[in-house]
């Protein structure tokens, strides 16, 4: 499956480090992989999605300018991502310019609260855990208005089985985090969901990739 543009699911990241990756090998590995990770953060701007995307797992990156520190996040093989991918685009830029400049001291809290809890939901595999942990004031409430559908594909996600279901980075990809006895069912659920309402949408279940890049020689 190819990342597909403007979709939440970090098309940039992707390319940024397949691009780094492959000049440092052409070029006979002159670099680290922390210093492609570092020139991928750069040129993404962020780490969010081009440190999991070289290292593979799920990983929590805190730092700035080269100063970064890396922490991987077990991942429960119970937790399965489904994905709903809608046949329409969203631009990263446009998802920003509806988040506030301000936000309210009780909405900060009320996510970093969940942050720590949503860290032991996934190492652990607890759902009730992870339920109350992907409970957001901070990005949802804000953008899910860009995106047709959000509410009833979520409602239609959740009566399924899923423990919760969040906008996939900027959007308009939606990703609901699910058991595996109710991976299908979820699925179904949400492309259903969309094509009530005569939107197209590729819905898939995720494994979690381990190995980070690869470099296969023709």
């Amino acid at each position: 499956m190819g990342v597909p543009l403007a979709r939440g699911l970090g098309s940039s990241a992707t390319a940024i480090v397949g691009g780094l990756v492959a000049a440092n090998t052409l070029a006979g590995q002159p670099l680290s992989t922390v210093e492609i990770m570092e020139l991928a953060i750069d040129i993404e701007g962020h780490p969010d999605n081009v440190v999991p995307a070289l290292l593979g797992n799920c990983q929590l990156s805190v730092g700035e300018a080269k100063d970064w520190e890396i922490c991987p996040i077990p991942w429960h093989p119970d937790i399965i991502p489904v994905v709903a991918i809608p046949n329409f685009e969203l631009s990263t830029e446009e998802a920003r310019s509806v988040l506030p400049k301000t936000l309210p001291c009780g909405d900060a809290i009320y996510n970093i609260a969940r942050m720590g809890l949503l860290i032991r939901a996934l190492e652990s595999g607890n759902g009730q855990w992870l339920r109350k942990a992907m409970a957001d004031k901070l990005h949802q409430p804000y953008r899910q208005g860009l995106i047709e559908g959000y509410e009833f594909v979520q409602e239609c996600a959740l009566n399924a089985g899923a423990y919760g279901m969040v906008i996939s980075g900027a959007g308009p990809t939606l990703l609901a985090l699910t058991s595996h006895e109710q991976i299908q069912g979820v699925e179904n659920a949400m492309k259903n969901a969309w094509a009530q309402l005569e939107i197209t949408a590729d819905v898939r279940s995720l494994a979690i990739d381990t190995q980070g890049v690869k470099v296969e020689m023709p």
